[in-house]
């Protein structure tokens, strides 16, 4: 009889787990680690020197009422976002309906960056979970903004059952993919078009998937939650093609990148932990070179730096003095236009606001190719596309022998234009900023603002 009870409360607290794990009460502790490999090619021009390579790993952390999917993505050739957006956590919810996740450009999902001579273009990858997946029949179809979805039919992929989707425009066919009965997918393709109507071809395939019991599980959820949580305190949300850290995020980052390194352990995080690693050593020497050279240009008088002038009238080396002048070292190229073409604006927002108070603003072009006598035609021809296309109205100028050397050049510290000098009405350097300025709603370039109109005010006293 006591043998017969035991086996009762065995029978029954068995059931009762079943029913628990069917409530969505206890969550399931197994995780999948799903690994793809994929690659985007041009559809015109060599295909191997179009070709960007991308590997997606997706932890597809399962619960009763749908989940979470943690992402990593790797690029390989073109270019390659920042590490910080290079990760990110995902929620999917069954009973939302139909949806592809993350189809379009968010922080929340992969992104990859496509670089050549005319791109530099963020690609959004739609992320490998179909919410409401494990619902699809064959009569399944539904629409998500433009894209219209419409299960085909079934078909055999590398072993699996999938269900064939077609995703469709006006203009044709956009994507096409196959999800499994668990509802992720083991193939996509996809017709891109960046740039001025530039098509690539987009794909990926399932290579890998394994299983994460319990304690791999565990590390994994934690080391997407701290990064996570990481990027949120140094305020890195919004898309940038290359991050420039202030004095308070570098603080932050030096304070956290062993707790990041550690968490990441035997994790698909490892790979962005060993990128941070290694930008914040670069980080770290940028900022030290660029405020030696920030020290060493202060207080310097600017004589006949020999700029050429490219567009407007009213520049000679003896406006230097005599006015408060912003100096704006970039490369003033037509395309791709690609930040900071959007401060250039702002600096021009600047110059009208002051012009008839003493001020100038001169736009200096500073690129390599003017040292080649041949190549400063192209060069100028560009500039005055760009200044044309923003209309500037500021005089626009090119360094063509280098002055920008003498003043203290940041790419020679690892850094990048632009680069802002401020003049007094000494034509001594007062300020140098290299990289973007913050953006005020109301004041544009809120601290070049405040060092013009302090000069601007002294000199009226």
């Amino acid at each position: 009889m006591q043998f017969q009870n035991m086996s009762l409360r065995k029978l029954t607290f068995k059931a009762s787990l079943f029913l628990l794990l069917l409530s969505g009460a206890v969550q399931l502790q197994a995780a999948e680690l799903l690994t793809y490999s994929g690659q985007m090619i041009g559809e015109k021009g060599d295909p191997v020197a179009t070709t960007k390579r991308f590997t997606l790993a997706a932890v597809r952390d399962a619960s009763a009422s749908g989940g979470n999917l943690h992402w990593i993505i790797v690029e390989d050739g073109r270019g390659a976002i920042p590490w910080p957006h290079s990760y990110g956590s995902s929620q999917w919810l069954d009973g939302n309906g139909l949806n592809v996740q993350a189809a379009t450009a968010s922080r929340n999902n992969p992104q990859l960056l496509y670089k050549n001579e005319e791109l530099n273009a963020y690609v959004a990858v739609a992320l490998p979970q179909l919410a409401d997946g494990q619902k699809l029949n064959q009569e399944s179809i539904w629409k998500q903004g433009p894209v219209t979805y419409r299960v085909t039919e079934r078909q055999s992929i590398e072993g699996q059952q999938t269900w064939r989707i077609l995703g469709f425009t006006n203009f044709g066919v956009k994507r096409t993919f196959w999800v499994n009965d668990q509802g992720y997918i083991v193939r996509l393709r996809e017709n891109v078009t960046i740039g001025r109507g530039d098509r690539f071809d987009l794909e990926y395939d399932l290579k890998n998937v394994e299983t994460l019991q319990d304690d791999a599980r565990g590390k994994v959820v934690t080391a997407f939650d701290v990064f996570n949580k990481f990027r949120t305190k140094v305020d890195i949300e919004k898309l940038e093609k290359e991050i420039v850290w202030d004095d308070e995020q570098l603080e932050a980052f030096r304070d956290d990148i062993d707790r990041l390194v550690s968490v990441s352990a035997d994790t698909p995080l490892s790979a962005v932990a060993r990128l941070a690693q290694a930008d914040l050593k670069t980080q770290k020497g940028r900022s030290g070179g660029v405020a030696t050279l920030m020290t060493r240009a202060i207080g310097k008088v600017v004589e006949e730096p020999g700029f050429e002038l490219y567009r407007g009238s009213d520049y000679s080396d003896e406006s230097l003095t005599g006015n408060v002048t912003v100096l704006h070292f970039w490369e003033y190229r037509s395309s791709p236009l690609e930040q900071p073409y959007g401060q250039v604006g702002y600096l021009d927002f600047l110059y009208r606001k002051y012009k008839g108070q003493g001020i100038n603003v001169l736009g200096v072009v500073s690129n390599t190719l003017l040292e080649d006598p041949a190549e400063r035609s192209r060069v100028r021809v560009n500039a005055r596309k760009f200044a044309s296309f923003m209309n500037l109205s500021f005089p626009i100028v090119a360094d063509v022998k280098g002055y920008i050397g003498k003043i203290g050049d940041p790419r020679g510290a690892g850094a990048k234009l632009p680069l802002f000098i401020v003049l007094d009405q000494k034509g001594r350097i007062v300020h140098y900023k290299a990289g973007f300025y913050e953006v005020d709603r109301d004041l544009g370039l809120k601290s070049l603002d405040n060092v013009v109109k302090e000069l601007l005010e002294a000199d009226s006293e």
